[in-house]
């Protein structure tokens, strides 16, 4: 890398067409007329284009939902959100406080401030959502730093993301080589990378079981206003997605940023991650469910799905699939994923399905087949 420090404000003249995604040769005003690459700044609109709010649906019903709910249902609804908050909140602050600190071009220092901006929506909407069908919500959330298999998952979730912060602390303030905290440039790229997969497996695969079972609910007619709140947060998912997907491309295919050389020693490792993420997803499900099912699912059917999904990940980032399953044995979650096959009834749950300003910019990107 051609600095070591990096600077709120640098004052020298710089071109940002030509200067790298990150690591490059500083960073001065954040201009947008110029753009090396132009799908960030489009894909930062679309999510802008895309505000919302949790307070806009109603749960009244959900409330009386949850409370005709089976022993075993009620169970699969609450462990299901508790993991969805851990998620959004390592995502609604490690973005910027990784990926964010080394970012060296304006259009993507852009999107990694509304993407973390969006994530804290999402928690905001779980806290909603537990306010209003929990007596107690308190315990709900307490719960999740008591519960042994959350923790366990979160600790698989939080480590490529912790070892890249704390090497880019010890990055910014040791010179010296001969010092054993010293962090070479090559680690500190190779760190970067995982840790951006990790994020690519957290946004495509870790999601996913949670998202099919809130809406097996309301393909039952139970808890449909927290399904219309969650296929929110899937949309915004998708559009995180989407960005850690060009990233990974970008540093993947663009010579220039200076990722080539440690990539290619890294894909054995990168499948590995998707293999270990998708053991766990398999191994939440049969802890939701065991040996029966529930609201139209089952462990071998969410089995599948991870499989396809895996497999649909893995080719989107320039890497083979390796599980061979290219049919969608959920197709139904197509409706729910989708931005413009929901049809919500104003007078049950409030409007979902809007996009504000009415921004559409048809990116036509790979990134957008999430099914």
């Amino acid at each position: 890398m051609e600095q070591r420090k990096q600077l709120l404000y640098d004052d020298k003249a710089i071109d940002f067409t030509k200067t790298k995604i990150f690591f490059g040769e500083g960073r001065n005003i954040q201009r947008y007329d110029i753009q090396k690459y132009p799908f960030y700044e489009q894909i930062t609109q679309r999510m802008l284009g895309y505000f919302w709010r949790p307070e806009e649906v109603s749960l009244i019903r959900d409330r009386s939902d949850f409370n005709q709910l089976s022993q075993h249902e009620e169970r699969i609804f609450t462990e299901n959100i508790k993991y969805q908050i851990l998620l959004d909140s390592v995502q609604g602050r490690s973005p910027i406080l990784t990926f964010g600190q080394v970012v060296t071009i304006p259009e993507v220092e852009e999107a990694l401030q509304v993407w973390s901006f969006f994530e804290n929506v999402h928690s905001m909407s779980y806290s909603y959502i537990i306010k209003n069908l929990y007596d107690e919500p308190g315990v709900v959330f307490d719960d999740i730093m008591k519960s042994d298999v959350i923790q366990t998952r979160a600790e698989d979730i939080t480590d490529y993301y912790n070892q890249f912060y704390t090497s880019l602390s010890y990055y910014r303030v040791i010179e010296d080589c001969t010092d054993s905290r010293y962090v070479s440039d090559m680690q500190l790229k190779k760190e970067l990378y995982l840790s951006l997969v990790s994020v690519n497996i957290l946004e495509g695969i870790r999601f996913y079981v949670s998202f099919a079972c809130s809406f097996a609910f309301a393909e039952q007619k139970k808890m449909e206003g927290n399904a219309k709140i969650l296929k929110l947060i899937a949309r915004d998912e998708n559009e995180h997605l989407a960005l850690t997907q060009r990233l990974i491309r970008d540093l993947r295919d663009n010579e220039e940023e200076g990722f080539q050389d440690i990539i290619s020693d890294l894909d054995k490792e990168v499948v590995q991650m998707y293999r270990n993420a998708i053991d766990q997803e398999v191994q939440w499900a049969v802890y939701l469910f065991g040996d029966k099912g529930a609201i139209g699912l089952n462990v071998e059917i969410l089995t599948q799905y991870m499989h396809y999904l895996a497999d649909r990940r893995l080719k989107a980032i320039g890497l083979q699939p390796i599980y061979g399953v290219k049919k969608n044995p959920l197709g139904w979650m197509k409706n729910w994923l989708r931005n413009d096959h929901v049809e919500v009834l104003p007078q049950e749950t409030e409007i979902s399905s809007y996009v504000v300003g009415g921004i559409n910019l048809d990116l036509h990107d790979i990134d957008y087949r999430f099914d």
